[in-house]
């Protein structure tokens, strides 16, 4: 997502990192579905994740995140892709990471009321929040590169 200048000329304020996870589970990957009473795109999907808290690492904040939002182990592999949003004040720099699914079944919590295993081409069938699209275009792309 490309940012407006004269938005971030405009503005200060506080800053956010966030972090998401393509899980790869035999060729497919993850996406859940915020819930109707979510704050920030409500009923949209998403890639699990979510924000740093103070003094945590990036790996840990995804474990942490995937963990509590759907009850499954990962191990974390390396940086895919970097974004950027405004959530309200807060400007949010975010960055998805390539992870293998580990163990466990999806239960999700609270802030979740769906989830569905995908394959790379399957994203554009489901409304997705801010921010997703470029990054799973991006890794359809990526699967296709030789």
């Amino acid at each position: 997502m490309k940012v407006d200048r004269n938005q971030t000329e405009r503005r200060s304020g506080p800053l956010g990192v966030a972090v998401k996870g393509i899980i790869n589970r035999e060729g497919k990957y993850l996406l859940i579905k915020r819930a109707a009473n979510s704050s920030f795109d409500p009923e949209l999907w998403d890639l699990p994740g979510g924000k740093l808290d103070y003094g945590e690492e990036l790996a840990e904040t995804l474990r942490r995140e995937v963990k509590e939002e759907t009850s499954l182990t990962i191990k974390v592999g390396g940086p895919f892709a970097t974004w950027h949003f405004f959530k309200g004040e807060v400007f949010v720099t975010g960055v998805t990471f390539l992870c293998e699914y580990m163990g466990g079944e999806v239960t999700l919590s609270l802030e979740h009321s769906d989830f569905a295993w995908i394959t790379a081409g399957d994203y554009s069938k489901y409304p997705l929040s801010t921010a997703l699209e470029p990054q799973l275009l991006s890794y359809s792309r990526f699967l296709k590169t030789p």
